[in-house]
C-alpha cells in the first residue's frame, strides 16, 4: 500500500505540470508582449499594437487547443487595459474607441484560437488516419508473406507499442488444454495463468473493444498493471501506460486488436489443417501397410489351414493329445484368418471401391449367413423376423452377407447361453431395414458414439474392426446403420435402397 501510495504521489506533480504548462505558457508570452508593447509605443507609435496579442492566441489554440487560447486572450484584454490604456493602472476605459479595440481583439483571439485548434486537431487526425492505415498496410504485407504469421504478429506487438502507447504487448494463444506466447513480450507464469482463465470465461479484464474504439476500464495511473483482452483466435495482454491514451491511439490498437485475432485465427487454422495432413498421411500409410500385410498373409495362412485339415484327418491317426492340440492350432490359424480378412476388406473399402451392387434377395442372405454360423449359434434361440414380401436390396451379395455375419458374432459374444438372438427385416419406402437384437447387457450411453470407430472393442480377444466394417460398407451403399439399447439387450439396425425403388427411378 505505501509503494502504490508513493509511485502515485511521484506521478500526481508531473500530471499537475503537463496540465499548467499552456496556462503558464499563456501567461508568459501575455506578459511579454505587454512588455515589449509597452518598450515600442514611445519610440513608434504603430496603430492596433494589441494585434500582437493575437499572434500568441493562435499559437497556444493550435498547439494546445482552445482553452489556453481563451485565457490569453482574457489575460491579454486584463493586461493591455491596466497597463496600456489611459488612465493606466486601472481597468477604466476612457475612449471608446479603446474600448471597441479590446472587444475586437478578443472576439478575434477567440475565434482565431477556436480555429486554429480545430485545423490543429483535424491535421493531428488526418496524421494518425494515415498513421493507422501505414501501419495495417505493413501489417497486411507482412501476414501475405507466410502462411502462419508468425512475423506480423511480432510486427504487430511492436507497432502496438511504438504508435498504439502501450508499454507492452502480448499475444497468447491456446494450444490444446494450454496456452502459449506467440509474439510480443514475455509473461510471467501469474500472467499466463490468468491469460488462461480470461480465455475459459471469453471476458475480458481491465480493457475491451467496442464500437471500433479500445476502451480501458482499469486504473490510469498508479503501479503498473496489465489488461486481457478475447480475441477470436487467443487472448491480447496489455500494459497500458500511466498517462490516458488518445482518441487515436485507442482507435489503432482496436484495429490491429482486430487484426491481431484475423491473425491469430488464421494460425490456428494452419495447425488444424497441417495436423490433418499428417493424420491423412499417416492413415495412407497404415492403409497402404495393412493391406500389404494382409494381402501377404493370407496364402501363408491358407497352407497353414489346409495342412491343419488334413492332420485333423482320420488317416492322420493322431492320438487323442495331439488331435486336441491340432485342433487348439486350427482354431488360432482360423481366428488369425479372419483378423487379415478383416484388415484385408477394411484396406479395400477405405480405398474407395465402389460395390458390385445388383438385385439382391435379403431372406436368401440371410439363410445363407444363419446356415453358416449354424454351430456356433446352436446355444442360443434364434428367430427371424422376417417381414413377407420383402423387396429386392441393392447391394453386393458378400459385403451384405459380411455385414450380417459380423452383426451375429457380436451378438453372439454378448449373448449369454440360452438367450434369444433375432434377426428381422421390414420395408422402409424407398430402402429396406434390418436388425439383428440380442439379449444380453446394454451398450453404455457413452459407448454409442464411439461403437463402429475403427479397433474400438470391449470384447477381451476382439480386433475393432467387425462393427468399423459393418459401417463402411453399409455407407458405400448410400444407407444408414446405428446401434441402441433396449430393454432386454442391444440392437443394430442397417438400412439398404430397395432394388425396385431404382428400377422404377431408372425408367
Amino acid at each position: 500500500m505505501g509503494k502504490k501510495a508513493g509511485r502515485y504521489d511521484r506521478t500526481m506533480p508531473r500530471r499537475i505540470r503537463r496540465a499548467a504548462l499552456p496556462y503558464v505558457a499563456a501567461l508568459i508570452g501575455v506578459a511579454a508582449i505587454t512588455a515589449l508593447i509597452g518598450l515600442v509605443r514611445p519610440w513608434l507609435d504603430l496603430p492596433n499594437l494589441a494585434a500582437a496579442y493575437l499572434l500568441l492566441v493562435l499559437w497556444l489554440g493550435g498547439r494546445y487547443g482552445w482553452p489556453p487560447a481563451i485565457t490569453a486572450a482574457l489575460l491579454a484584454f486584463l493586461a493591455y487595459d491596466w497597463f496600456l490604456v489611459p488612465p493606466f493602472g486601472t481597468l477604466w476605459i476612457s475612449a471608446p474607441r479603446e474600448l471597441l479595440n479590446l472587444v475586437v481583439l478578443i472576439v478575434a483571439a477567440l475565434a482565431g484560437g477556436r480555429l486554429a485548434a480545430s485545423l490543429a486537431a483535424r491535421e493531428a487526425g488526418a496524421a494518425a488516419e494515415a498513421q493507422e492505415s501505414g501501419i495495417l498496410y505493413e501489417l497486411a504485407i507482412a501476414a501475405l508473406r507466410e502462411p502462419v504469421g508468425t512475423a506480423a504478429l511480432s510486427l504487430l506487438c511492436q507497432r502496438a507499442t511504438t504508435a498504439g502507447g502501450v508499454e507492452a504487448m502480448t499475444l497468447v494463444a491456446a494450444d490444446g488444454a494450454e496456452v502459449e506466447v506467440v509474439a510480443g513480450a514475455p509473461l510471467a507464469q501469474g500472467e499466463l495463468d490468468q491469460a488462461q482463465d480470461v480465455l475459459t470465461r471469453q471476458q475480458d479484464r481491465g480493457a475491451h473493444l467496442r464500437e471500433g474504439t479500445l476502451e480501458i476500464t482499469g486504473p490510469v495511473s498508479g503501479p503498473a498493471w496489465t489488461a486481457f483482452v478475447v480475441l477470436s483466435g487467443g487472448v491480447a495482454v496489455l500494459r497500458p501506460p500511466e498517462q490516458r491514451l488518445s482518441a487515436e491511439r485507442r482507435r489503432l490498437l482496436a484495429a490491429l486488436l482486430g487484426l491481431a485475432g484475423l491473425l491469430l485465427d488464421r494460425r490456428r487454422a494452419a495447425a488444424v489443417t497441417e495436423r490433418a495432413r499428417a493424420l491423412e498421411a499417416s492413415d495412407r500409410l497404415k492403409a497402404a501397410v495393412l493391406s500389404s500385410v494382409s494381402h501377404e498373409l493370407k496364402s501363408p495362412l491358407a497352407s497353414l489351414r489346409a495342412g491343419l485339415t488334413t492332420l485333423l484327418m482320420p488317416e492322420a491317426r493322431l492320438v487323442s493329445d495331439q488331435r486336441e492340440l491340432v485342433d487348439g492350432l486350427d482354431h488360432q490359424a482360423a481366428r488369425l484368418d479372419r483378423l487379415v480378412g478383416d484388415l484385408l476388406t477394411m484396406s479395400r473399402l477405405e480405398a474407395g471401391l465402389p460395390p458390385e451392387r445388383g438385385p439382391q434377395d435379403l431372406e436368401e442372405l440371410v439363410g445363407a449367413v444363419l446356415f453358416s454360423l449354424q454351430p456356433a449359434l446352436s446355444p442360443f434361440e434364434v428367430r427371424s423376423n422376417l417381414e413377407a414380401g420383402l423387396p429386392p436390396v441393392l447391394a453386393d451379395e458378400l459385403q451384405v452377407e459380411r455385414v450380417l455375419t459380423n452383426l451375429l458374432e457380436n451378438a453372439i459374444e454378448w449373448t449369454p447361453p440360452g438367450a434369444t438372438i433375432t434377426i428381422g427385416a421390414r420395408a422402409c419406402g424407398a430402402a429396406v431395414e434390418t436388425w439383428v437384437e440380442n439379449e444380453g447387457p446394454p451398450i453404455p450411453p457413452e459407448d454409442l458414439q464411439q461403437i463402429f470407430d475403427k479397433f474400438w472393442t470391449r470384447r477381451k480377444g476382439g480386433s475393432g474392426l467387425g462393427l468399423a466394417i459393418c459401417r463402411r460398407i453399409v455407407e458405400a451403399h448410400g444407407g444408414t446403420i446405428q446401434a441402441e439399447s433396449t430393454a432386454a439387450g442391444a440392437r443394430f439396425r442397417f438400412r439398404l435402397p430397395a432394388a425396385d425403388q431404382h428400377v422404377e427411378a431408372g425408367t
